[in-house]
Protein backbone atom coordinates (compact mmCIF):
# COMPACT_ATOMS: atom_id res chain seq x y z
CA UNK A 1 0.00 0.00 0.00
CA UNK A 2 1.62 3.28 -0.97
CA UNK A 3 1.33 6.32 1.16
CA UNK A 4 -0.37 9.53 0.61
CA UNK A 5 1.65 12.75 -0.10
CA UNK A 6 0.58 14.26 3.29
CA UNK A 7 1.19 10.80 4.97
CA UNK A 8 4.74 10.94 3.27
CA UNK A 9 6.40 14.37 4.36
CA UNK A 10 4.35 13.70 7.76
CA UNK A 11 6.73 11.02 8.00
CA UNK A 12 9.58 13.40 7.45
CA UNK A 13 9.19 16.28 9.37
CA UNK A 14 9.70 16.96 13.01
CA UNK A 15 6.65 18.48 15.46
CA UNK A 16 10.10 21.05 16.71
CA UNK A 17 10.45 22.51 13.01
CA UNK A 18 6.12 22.65 13.61
CA UNK A 19 6.41 24.17 16.93
CA UNK A 20 8.68 26.96 16.00
CA UNK A 21 7.18 28.09 13.01
CA UNK A 22 3.69 28.43 15.00
CA UNK A 23 5.85 30.65 17.81
CA UNK A 24 7.05 32.35 14.97
CA UNK A 25 3.45 32.83 12.52
CA UNK A 26 0.73 32.07 15.23
CA UNK A 27 1.58 32.47 19.19
CA UNK A 28 0.99 36.20 19.35
CA UNK A 29 -2.90 35.37 18.78
CA UNK A 30 -3.36 31.25 19.61
CA UNK A 31 -2.66 28.79 22.49
CA UNK A 32 0.04 26.31 20.72
CA UNK A 33 0.26 24.34 23.77
CA UNK A 34 -1.77 21.23 25.15
CA UNK A 35 -3.04 23.05 27.48
CA UNK A 36 -4.02 26.68 28.40
CA UNK A 37 -5.80 29.97 26.46
CA UNK A 38 -4.72 31.96 23.73
CA UNK A 39 -3.63 34.94 24.16
CA UNK A 40 -6.29 36.56 22.14
CA UNK A 41 -9.20 35.16 23.49
CA UNK A 42 -11.81 35.24 20.05
CA UNK A 43 -8.15 33.21 18.51
CA UNK A 44 -8.87 29.43 19.28
CA UNK A 45 -5.98 27.50 20.48
CA UNK A 46 -4.69 25.56 17.83
CA UNK A 47 -4.93 22.26 19.27
CA UNK A 48 -8.78 22.87 19.35
CA UNK A 49 -8.65 23.64 15.70
CA UNK A 50 -6.37 20.49 14.84
CA UNK A 51 -9.08 18.59 16.85
CA UNK A 52 -11.87 19.80 15.38
CA UNK A 53 -11.60 20.04 11.42
CA UNK A 54 -10.52 16.90 9.17
CA UNK A 55 -6.57 16.57 7.93
CA UNK A 56 -7.19 17.71 4.31
CA UNK A 57 -8.91 20.70 5.60
CA UNK A 58 -6.31 21.57 7.78
CA UNK A 59 -3.36 20.61 5.35
CA UNK A 60 -5.33 22.95 2.63
CA UNK A 61 -5.82 25.90 5.25
CA UNK A 62 -2.11 25.94 6.10
CA UNK A 63 -1.27 25.50 2.74
CA UNK A 64 -3.65 28.36 0.98
CA UNK A 65 -3.45 30.88 4.08
CA UNK A 66 -6.08 31.03 6.88
CA UNK A 67 -6.09 34.52 7.27
CA UNK A 68 -8.76 35.19 4.67
CA UNK A 69 -12.02 34.78 6.87
CA UNK A 70 -10.37 37.16 9.54
CA UNK A 71 -9.38 40.50 8.37
CA UNK A 72 -7.20 41.09 11.33
CA UNK A 73 -5.27 37.17 11.17
CA UNK A 74 -1.91 37.70 8.70
CA UNK A 75 -2.53 35.80 5.48
CA UNK A 76 0.19 33.40 6.39
CA UNK A 77 0.85 30.35 3.26
CA UNK A 78 2.81 27.23 4.43
CA UNK A 79 5.06 25.66 2.17
CA UNK A 80 3.85 21.19 2.18
CA UNK A 81 7.08 20.75 4.12
CA UNK A 82 6.07 23.45 6.69
CA UNK A 83 2.38 22.00 6.89
CA UNK A 84 3.36 18.67 7.52
CA UNK A 85 5.77 19.67 10.30
CA UNK A 86 2.89 21.68 12.31
CA UNK A 87 0.55 19.12 11.78
CA UNK A 88 3.21 16.55 13.41
CA UNK A 89 3.45 19.24 16.02
CA UNK A 90 -0.33 19.73 16.90
CA UNK A 91 -0.45 16.01 16.84
CA UNK A 92 2.40 15.76 19.52
CA UNK A 93 0.29 17.86 21.75
CA UNK A 94 -2.97 16.38 21.07
CA UNK A 95 -1.94 12.75 21.35
CA UNK A 96 -3.67 12.38 18.04
CA UNK A 97 -1.59 11.59 14.31
CA UNK A 98 -2.00 13.48 11.76
CA UNK A 99 -1.44 9.98 9.39
CA UNK A 100 -4.35 8.62 11.18
CA UNK A 101 -6.65 11.86 10.63
CA UNK A 102 -9.78 11.23 8.93
CA UNK A 103 -9.71 12.94 5.30
CA UNK A 104 -13.54 13.73 4.90
CA UNK A 105 -14.74 16.84 5.20
CA UNK A 106 -17.40 19.05 7.85
CA UNK A 107 -19.93 20.30 5.16
CA UNK A 108 -20.51 24.09 5.10
CA UNK A 109 -17.55 24.47 7.45
CA UNK A 110 -13.40 25.28 6.35
CA UNK A 111 -10.63 26.34 9.38
CA UNK A 112 -10.24 29.88 10.94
Amino acid sequence: MALGASEVLAANAGPTDGKALLEKNCGRCHSLEATGASPLPQAPPLREVYLKYPIDQLEGGFAEGMGSRHRDMPQIQFSPDQVAAILNYLGSITGVDPATRAPATIPGETPP
